[in-house]
This record gives C-alpha cells, structure tokens and sequence, in this order.
C-alpha cells in the first residue's frame, strides 16, 4: 500500500474513533480538545522532528517553542473568561506550586538559564493545561475522554510510522544496527510508556464497562478499547515480538495491573490497604533511590528473567558515570533543565536511566524530597477517594506504582510536561478538593 494511502485511511480511522468516543461523552466543553492535544504532544518527539528542523538541546526548537506559548495562552484566556483566580494553585495543590516555584529558583545556578528557563516554560504551560482540567465543570469525564483521544491518536499514528514512514517511526541502534520501534515517541522506550500507560488506563475504563454490557450504545466503544489494547500489546513487543523488548515498561505493567485488578478485589471484599499501599510506595522508592548509589541491583536473578545483562543493559555503568555530577550539588543539582547539554548527552547518555538519580541531577535532594512528598500526598488523597464512588482513583494509584517502578531503570520523574508526569499534575489538583470529585 502506498504511504499516502496509507496515511489517508489511518487518518480516516482516528476520525471516527474519535468520533465515537466524542459523542459517547456528554457535557464536556471544548477545552477537552486542548487537553486531548497536550497528552498527544507530551508524547511525542516534538514538532520540529516531524517538520525535518534538526536541533540540539542548547539550541531548542523554533516551532515548539511557538506551539507552547499559542497552547498556554489560548489555556490562560479561558481561565480568565472563567474567571479562574489564578492563586488556586497555591491554596489548592500548595506541593505542585512549590516545585513548580524552586523549579524557577533552581535556574540562579544553571550552567544555561536559556536552556532552564524554555524547560521552565514547557512546565508553565504543563500547570496551565491542569488549571484548565481543573475548571471546567466535569474534570474527571474531560479527562478520560481527552485521555481516550490522545491514546487512540498516539497508536494509530504510531503503527503508521512504523509501518510506511519509518524515517519517522524507527531508529537503528548506534553500534548494532538493531531495528528499533519509536512511533510517535522520541525512543523505543517512550513507545512502550505510551502503551503500558493506554493498556492500563483501557482496562480499567473496559472494567468500567463491563457494569453496563447491556447498553447497545457501549458496544462498538469497547470493541474500539479492545482492538486498541491489542494494538498497544504489538507495539510494545516491539519488531522482536517480545514483550521484553522494553523490559522495564513490560514489568511496570506488569505490577499495575496486578494493583488495578487487586484493588478491585479489595473493594468487593472491603478490605482497607491503604497503608500497605504507601509501605509499598516507599519501598520502591527507597530501592529507585539507593540503587545508583550503590551501582548494583538487590537481586540478580530478575535481569536475567528479563532477558537482560546484570547491568541492566549498562545502566549501572551509566549510573557510575553520573554519580560524581551528583555528588558535586547533592543538595540543591545542577539547576532545573541545567545539567544535560549535547557533548555530555554523546559522552554518556541521553539521561540518567533513573527517575530518581536525574532528579537529584537537575533538583538535587531538596528537588527529590518535594516530588516525594507530592507523590505521597497523591496516593494519600487517592486513597481517601476509593470509598468515595470515585473509580477513577482505582486507575491512578495503580499508575502511580507503575511509574514509580519504571523510575528505577527509565526517567518519568523530575518535570511535569511529559507524558508520564501530566496526568500526576492534573490528578493532584482534582483530588485537592475537599468534597467528592465531579464527573
């Protein structure tokens, strides 16, 4: 088939499964369109990839960058048409606010405050989008509908890519040659975020469903979800058909679901684990923390079930590398966006290999301890909402122990403008609010 064909029928498609999803939702204003638009672009490459403009990290990219600033002001005219008081960020999600605050302070000691202050931007922009989530009248169908939207894109397009425009869709391996699946994403990883994340968040909206099987007008939505889970299940088993293709995102998922499908049984059987639940998080977090300090991993049996090497496909060799950079500003990093440039990107990596350890980098351990905190407050104020009729909450503590298990050997930490970290952003200032959410 030709590519342009190709291109057409796909686009085709995600119009009318975007149609169909669109009139499933009722009630929900425009802005569900920005925010569908925002997810979509947290994951992908950036527009500048796709319009052929080569750039490096110091130089950013011209056409992004103007994308960005049209988003977050065409996001700030409707908070101010509706009369949003821009100082609910502080009163309502204080944590947010302040990492979003030292972020900005953090730039004083950047080696390029250029460079610190456009990332800065982006997270501006990132608070903007959940300020708009959050003032609408049913934030949480907004949500799973603009989630539903850039999910359905994201795969689509990213099967299309591969497929027949692969100077898009793929890469080879520096040194092997070896064929690598990115789609829409930046890398063969960011891919196969982009698929565990839509497979969680399908099945639980496909557990959602299966309470109204009886309505004919829920049929051909979960058949959509269905085909796109299967779907997502391909791209993530990469060209080696695998699901250890990216085996750090095939374990996070992993464990999600485990927790999704374990908290629902909880619930059947009213079971409180909401303590368990924060035991867990702190020692996962703890073994993401200690592990690039101490260069190894705590068991040695798990990479090789994983089909990988014990240094974990030299991230522990990366990790060594970064560790006196570290050390250097432990308390307070390199300054938000400050620490990665070109050479040291072609040196040593394209990051840290470690949510935490790239923390540390940029924010230094002030930076970390406010992101944990932040991610604390979220399970706490999550789990006070599982009793609430809000099944919604089932899904995000559920993704919030994937991502922080996939921070031990990817980075989905540090920022609020990626694909990963957004939906954090925009859940903490939802379940800020005092009373039970509005759907």
């Amino acid at each position: 088939m030709p590519p342009q064909l190709a291109l057409i029928i796909v686009l085709i498609f995600i119009g009318c499964v975007i149609y169909i999803e669109h009139k499933k939702a009722e009630n929900l204003s425009g802005t569900v369109w920005i925010i569908a638009i925002w997810i979509l672009y947290s994951g992908s490459k950036g527009l500048g990839f796709f319009l052929n403009i080569h750039t490096t990290i110091e130089a950013g990219s011209l056409p992004d960058r103007y994308f960005l600033l049209v988003l977050g002001m065409i996001s700030l005219i409707i908070l101010l048409r509706r009369h949003f008081p821009l100082t609910a960020p502080i009163k309502n999600n204080f944590l947010a606010a302040m990492i979003l605050i030292y972020s900005l302070i953090s730039i004083l000691w950047s080696r390029d405050a250029g460079i610190s202050f456009r990332r800065w931007g982006r997270e501006v922009v990132a608070f903007s989008i959940a300020l708009l989530l959050f003032s609408g009248k049913y934030p949480i169908n907004t949500l799973i509908s603009a989630f539903k939207k850039a999910i359905y894109a994201a795969l689509l397009l990213s099967i299309l890519l591969i497929k027949y425009y692969p100077a898009y869709g793929r890469s080879y391996g520096r040194w092997s040659g070896e064929v690598m699946w990115e789609g829409i994403a930046s890398q063969k990883n960011g891919l196969a975020l982009i698929c565990a994340l839509s497979i969680l968040f399908l099945i639980w909206s496909l557990i959602q469903a299966s309470k109204n099987l009886t309505k004919p007008s829920l049929r051909l939505p979960i058949l959509i979800d269905i085909f796109m889970v299967l779907l997502a299940l391909y791209l993530m088993m990469g060209p080696r058909k695998t699901f250890t293709y990216s085996a750090t995102s095939f374990l996070s998922l992993h464990v999600g679901l485990i927790f999704l499908l374990g908290l629902k049984l909880t619930e059947n059987y009213q079971i409180n684990v909401g303590k368990n639940i924060i035991i867990i998080a702190f020692i996962i977090m703890a073994v993401g923390i200690l592990m690039p300090f101490l260069g190894k991993i705590p068991s040695q049996s798990l990479p090789r079930m994983l089909n990988r090497s014990e240094t974990l496909t030299d991230r522990t060799l990366i990790w060594n590398a970064l560790l006196p950079y570290a050390k250097q500003h432990i308390l307070f990093g390199h300054g938000f966006g400050g620490f990665w440039t070109t050479p040291l990107r072609n040196e040593i990596a394209s990051h840290a290999h470690n949510g935490y350890l790239e923390t540390i980098l940029e924010l230094g351990l002030c930076g970390l301890f406010l992101f944990i905190t932040f991610i604390f407050f979220i399970i706490k104020r999550s789990l006070s909402f599982l009793n609430n009729e809000s099944p919604i909450a089932f899904f995000f503590i559920s993704f919030i122990i994937m991502i922080l298990i996939r921070n031990i050997s990817e980075v989905s930490l540090g920022e609020f403008a990626s694909y990963s970290t957004w939906p954090l952003l925009a859940w903490s200032f939802l379940v800020s609010k005092k009373n039970e959410i509005q759907y």
